[in-house]
């Protein structure tokens, strides 16, 4: 009985263990979450844009892969982003 208690306790402080650790890593990955958004929301914008073109002029549809190389030379063009950690 002594060492079936002694296991549990063993294995309830492992848990508690990898539970701190868990919640350290879920503040990581929302903090990069947050970061990243920016990046999505501008990526989608162009998207868009490069879509809603058409309706100006037919010779304006994009391809993907015409919208994929405004996409990378957009990224190319941006400033360096700090870390925030």
């Amino acid at each position: 009985m002594i060492i079936s208690l002694e296991v549990t306790k063993k294995t309830s402080n492992e848990i508690q263990l990898q539970q701190a650790i868990a919640k350290e890593t879920e503040i990581k990955i929302n903090t990069l979450r947050e970061v990243y958004r920016r990046v999505a929301a501008e990526g989608a914008m162009l998207y868009f844009l490069l879509i809603t073109l058409c309706v100006v002029d037919h010779m304006y549809q994009y391809s993907l892969e015409s919208f994929s190389t405004f996409f990378f030379k957009a990224i190319e063009k941006t400033e360096a982003f700090e870390d925030e950690e």
